[in-house]
């Protein structure tokens, strides 16, 4: 398994000409492999000519490797939506040149949002979305994987595997993200990991637990999540894929990231 960073969960600065810095803490502590996410406050793809610059120089600056870039397609958005054309079109088209220029080769996607007047419908319009989506990258190289979010149609492990099933592409996969499949099941991972092991390409790990009735983010091992229960899932299928760190808190604060990867480095 491979260790990565994440562009904005390694230290918590937003503020223009920080990501430097934010690269140099992660190769201090031995990562060189980078998603690319949201940068000094701005997410992938939309970002300042300054961070670009940063961004595309650090294969050759700090010799980083990108695994995957996520520009947070559809979060937020339900399919009758005009803004579905404009993510699907516009934002995947540049998403898709930009993660050519630093020769990532995945884009990670989210699911469309879920409201009240879906049907099985617009189960399918989602996944001829997704599919259209996953066959233009694969014409440009390019894999895409889908992450779980709660509230969409990837929230729960049996709706990721239902999306997965239908879209049924060899250049779609699926990220495991632990936290967010915790926060929609409110339920540790064991059954969602049997359903999803086949299509699992990329992990982000978060820890966490429900504190009031809100899920609350934590450094890794101390909340409820079984993170350590989670890697030795992973090493029992032979997973070789990336581990992203999602190791920012809210607030996120200095030592998030730090704290987190050590706890980590102890049971890998």
């Amino acid at each position: 398994m491979k260790l990565a960073a994440v562009t904005n969960e390694v230290a918590p600065l937003t503020s223009p000409n920080t990501l430097d810095t934010i690269l140099k803490t992660a190769v201090e502590h031995g990562i060189t492999t980078f998603e690319a996410r949201t940068v000094e406050g701005k997410r992938f793809p939309l970002l300042t000519g300054d961070a670009w610059r940063v961004l595309k120089g650090a294969r050759t600056e700090y010799g980083i490797e990108y695994s995957a870039a996520s520009a947070g397609n559809l979060i937020g958005i339900p399919m009758g939506s005009d803004l579905v054309s404009l993510h699907k079109d516009q934002l995947w088209s540049m998403s898709m040149d930009m993660a050519e220029v630093i020769s990532a080769p995945a884009l990670i996607t989210f699911a469309p949002q879920r409201s009240a007047s879906d049907d099985a419908a617009t189960f399918e319009q989602v996944v001829t979305l997704l599919g259209d989506m996953v066959d233009r990258a694969a014409a440009r190289g390019i894999n895409v994987q889908l992450e779980n979010l709660p509230g969409t149609w990837a929230d729960t492990s049996q709706s990721c595997l239902a999306l997965m099933q239908a879209v049924d592409r060899p250049t779609f996969g699926y990220v495991w993200d632990t936290g967010n499949l915790y926060e929609a099941e409110k339920t540790t991972f064991e059954e969602g990991f049997e359903r999803l092991k086949p299509y699992i390409c990329n992990v982000h790990l978060k820890d966490g637990e429900f504190i009031d009735g809100k899920m609350t983010w934590k450094h890794y091992g101390t909340g409820q999540t079984n993170l350590k229960g989670q890697i030795d899932a992973l090493k029992s299928i032979g997973y070789t894929g990336t581990l992203a760190l999602e190791a920012a808190r809210i607030p996120h604060i200095e030592g998030d990231f730090e704290a987190s990867l050590a706890y980590l480095r102890t049971i890998l």
